[in-house]
């Protein structure tokens, strides 16, 4: 079966996102060394959670991660890395091998690797998602209005994705929760479930607000 390795961090990437990231740690200037070298430029990114260490890794993590490729690497004059990532398919976390990288201090920090299964979304009939869409977009367009910036309407209609699956990414990733709760939606079972969750969210928001304004 094929590894990636594992980058542990404070984000959840959707299918379709773009995200930099600058690398400084060995272990993880490793791993992007691993993706070219390896001509793989693929890894996975996995959302930190604080919590009590899960399958032997140095901090709890979520159970699933986002697979993304590597767009662009650029190394800096003091060693460290600014790449750009594309998010794709997600996976199950299931740790097949780790990595000891000596770090500048002398300490010894493990870079785990896990299978690269992808474990994608599931898809209903294209007409639910069709409406979840509908629902799920039209209550954006309202929570836009509330909680962005004046214009950041005209702004969502001149970069809303077409394909259902980057809109629900669009929407995702700019709704102004957790990431505990982006999470849960990141996990969503469907499509559908994903927009309904994320309408729901919005709803929830939108719901405070108007009460707390009245």
């Amino acid at each position: 079966m094929p590894e990636v390795p594992l980058f542990p961090l404070e984000v959840v990437v959707f299918p379709g996102m773009t995200v930099p990231i600058h690398v400084f740690e060995e272990r993880y200037k490793r791993l992007v060394r691993f993706c070219v070298e390896q001509d793989t430029k693929r890894f996975g990114i996995v959302l930190t959670t604080h919590n009590a260490p899960i399958r032997d890794t140095p901090v709890g993590i979520a159970d699933m991660a986002a697979l993304v490729d590597l767009l662009s690497v650029q190394e800096n004059a003091d060693g460290t890395f600014d790449v750009l990532v594309h998010g794709q398919e997600r996976c199950q976390v299931n740790v097949v091998r780790r990595e000891d990288v000596a770090e500048r201090d002398g300490s010894h920090r493990p870079l785990f690797f896990i299978d690269d299964r992808p474990a994608p979304i599931r898809r209903d009939d294209p007409n639910e998602e069709q409406v979840a869409a509908w629902d799920t977009l039209d209550t954006f367009r309202r929570y836009a209005t509330a909680y962005f910036a004046d214009g950041a309407r005209d702004q969502v209609e001149a970069n809303l994705p077409s394909d259902p699956l980057y809109q629900a990414s669009f929407v995702c990733a700019n709704l102004r929760v957790p990431l505990a709760s982006k999470q849960v939606l990141f996990e969503a079972a469907s499509l559908r479930e994903r927009f309904e969750l994320a309408r729901r969210m919005m709803d929830e928001q939108l719901s405070a607000a108007s009460e707390s304004g009245a």
